[in-house]
């Protein structure tokens, strides 16, 4: 194999090497002669690398949206869980005498395991409209059946379509039913003001989202005002047939 052929070996077990060296270097260091402990401060150190890059593995992996936090703390953590199961099962299978073959073999392991968890994450969100993001869709009218093109900010996701609530550059200042939202982050060119509804949300089948990609995150001021007024809302009248436009 040619020096570049093995640079993503290299780079896998790089990966792998700081998620596992929790595991890795105590074993490393009881394998010394006298044996050695990390002390606590240098476990808290190798704890926090090993955190930090099951982090950005996952954050690099999903797509910027407000609300993301809880789902990057859960996602982190089933990182770990799998990193150390599957450093568990390695050396089970290779056992404790060579230890540098089981630890390269577990830091393979480990990073190719957070490659495969990353995949599926993108893998996952291709397409998909996610609730804090701006998609351009075909959003139904409320007073009859037609629809027309407009940017929407998705609220939920639902089985078979997605609930969002419409964006206009019409002027709507003072409207209660309206609250101003910025250009940052999802429309950086048409130097437009724009506002939001925020009342009973619209059903959109994701047939009619008209992009694979959303055009960005809705800004996080406007997303608190969203959640906080959906909060208020009576589950059942949520999707309503008619209404204003």
């Amino acid at each position: 194999m040619s020096v570049w052929g093995c640079l993503p070996v290299l780079a896998v077990g790089f990966l792998g090497t700081l998620l596992v060296c929790p595991v890795t270097v105590p074993d490393l260091m009881a394998a010394q002669t006298p044996p050695q402990q990390p002390s606590p401060g240098e476990s808290a150190l190798l704890a926090a690398v090993s955190v930090l890059t099951a982090l950005a593995a996952v954050w690099s992996a999903g797509r910027r949206r407000p609300g993301r936090g809880p789902a990057l703390f859960l996602l982190t953590v089933l990182l770990l869980l799998m990193c150390a199961a599957v450093t568990l099962w390695v050396r089970g299978r290779v056992g404790t005498d060579g230890w540098t073959l089981g630890a390269t073999l577990e830091s393979l392991a480990a990073g190719v395991t957070a490659l495969l968890l990353r995949a599926a994450l993108r893998r996952g969100e291709r397409g998909r409209p996610l609730a804090g993001e701006v998609w351009l869709a075909m959003v139904p009218f409320r007073e009859d059946d037609r629809r027309a093109r407009h940017y929407c900010v998705v609220v939920a996701r639902r089985r078979g379509y997605a609930e969002v609530l419409q964006i206009t550059s019409q002027n709507k200042e003072g409207r209660r039913d309206h609250v101003w939202m910025p250009n940052a982050g999802w429309d950086p060119t048409s130097g437009k003001e724009h506002w939001v509804e925020t009342g009973v949300p619209r059903r959109v089948p994701y047939e009619d989202f008209l992009k694979a990609r959303p055009q960005g995150p809705c800004p996080g001021t406007t997303w608190r005002v969203l959640r906080v007024r959906r909060r208020g809302l009576p589950a059942r009248r949520r999707t309503p047939a008619v209404g204003r436009r």
